[in-house]
């Protein structure tokens, strides 16, 4: 173990030591490329130290350089024909990026960015915070996105790793690394990146809660992973909870002793997101998800652009979210790929003829998947993530953001072997 630590310490130390020689040299011509040198050195950094606490093998690290390159690739590819065509750096689709860094721009010149933004958006915010240190680069929160992003890698491996052995932690590992949707979403000015990683935090405190023993560094990750969802999209606590309680009434149901552990920290967990404003934004979501004032207001939001769903909006607010759900797990569906002249609908073409095949072969595997009780909770908790999908915009540019985090979590189970001896059917 320790000599495999050591080479891979060694590894490692040498790209770090290219990449900050790299740094320097550039540093000297260029002090803006200097930090965006050392944003991406810093979260790879991260990366390793996560893939040294699991103890993963070397592969993983170069999956994780593999994933980076690809992504800064991406990026300025993207930023190449952003700039040709006229969009000033923002990226096609990123309709919310122009908010974020408009009011985040307006924010910094005020008085007080902190007062200005108050009672705006969370991720403007951050983005105005970033600004406020670095000058207002939109490259820097863009970088910063693609640095979470690649921080999935070790922490879907060890997932994969968990419940279904090396070659699905391989296979969750690479497919996040190449997805299209994981790597446009991940170097665009948008939270989605952000909001993937907390989801994944948060499953191995879910996973820790389903076993005897939950273990420290869980519990860390997983309040690590509520943080960021409270602070970012509150709404997606509820697909955290749904899986936790579901755990809990199977343990009382069963009588396990720590049912009642379980149970208080569910307690806690209501009672701090109740105390905070996660719990007003989760009550405000609930509401107007069922207010016909408020639902008709989203419907234009919705059916403004070509990416909106009609069909959604013919059904009453109480049952809207049911007709919803089967767009947000497999939509756009096949006939609609190339309707519509966007961009947006080209590259989801190809993407969901993968996700299909993906979506098949969990299928074909759903007893194994169901007999498994970390594969069954992880099945529970990417449904409960389409269903809080489901209360979003009926429009298939929003649910194709928004359910990128349950394709994370369905990732380490493709590729899973039939489950293992430490692994209890539940």
């Amino acid at each position: 173990m320790i000599e495999s630590i050591t080479q891979k310490s060694v590894w490692v130390l040498v790209s770090l030591a290219a990449a900050m020689t790299i740094g320097a040299l550039v540093s000297l011509h260029n002090v803006t490329l200097s930090v965006y040198a050392g944003i991406v050195l810093m979260f790879y950094a991260f990366a390793f130290l996560l893939s040294t606490f699991f103890r993963q093998p070397k592969l993983v690290m170069q999956i994780v350089l593999f994933g980076l390159t690809v992504r800064l690739f991406a990026m300025i590819i993207l930023k190449i024909y952003s700039f040709s065509t006229g969009l000033d750096g923002f990226f096609p689709g990123d309709i919310d990026a122009y908010g974020y860094h408009g009011d985040a721009l307006a924010a910094i010149q005020s008085h007080s960015w902190l007062q200005a933004l108050e009672g705006n958006l969370s991720y403007t915010v951050f983005v105005a915070f970033l600004y406020s240190i670095f000058g207002p680069d939109m490259n820097i929160p863009q970088l910063v996105n693609a640095g979470a992003s690649i921080l999935l890698i070790p922490l879907l491996y060890e997932l994969g790793n968990r419940v279904g052995g090396r070659r699905a932690g391989v296979a969750a590992a690479v497919l996040w690394s190449l997805f299209p949707s994981a790597m446009f979403w991940s170097v665009s000015l948008l939270k989605d990146g952000f909001i993937v990683l907390g989801m994944i935090l948060a499953a191995f405190f879910i996973l820790g809660l389903n076993r005897r023993n939950i273990q420290v560094h869980e519990a860390v990750l997983g309040l690590s992973g509520v943080i960021i969802i409270g602070f970012l999209r509150p709404q997606f606590l509820l697909a955290i909870a749904l899986p936790i309680v579901f755990i809990v009434i199977r343990q009382f149901a069963r009588g396990k002793h720590h049912f009642l552990r379980n149970t208080v920290i569910l307690a806690l967990c209501i009672g701090v997101a109740a105390a905070t404003t996660a719990g007003d934004i989760i009550s405000e979501a609930l509401t107007d998800s069922t207010s016909a004032e408020e639902v008709e207001r989203t419907d234009e939001i919705a059916l403004e652009g070509g990416s909106g769903i009609p069909l959604v909006t013919m059904f009453p607010p109480e049952v809207r979210w049911i007709v919803q759900l089967p767009f947000s797990i497999l939509a756009p569906f096949p006939w609609q790929w190339f309707s519509v002249s966007e961009g947006l609908y080209i590259l989801s073409g190809a993407e969901m003829i993968v996700w299909y095949v993906l979506c098949f072969s969990i299928w074909r595997s759903r007893r194994e998947l169901l007999a498994g009780s970390d594969t069954k909770i992880l099945l529970l908790y990417a449904f409960a993530i389409f269903l809080a999908v489901s209360f979003s915009l009926p429009n298939i540019g929003s649910i194709y953001r928004y359910r990128l985090a349950a394709l994370a979590v369905l990732l380490p189970l493709v590729l899973r072997k039939p489950f293992r001896k430490g692994e209890g059917a539940g």
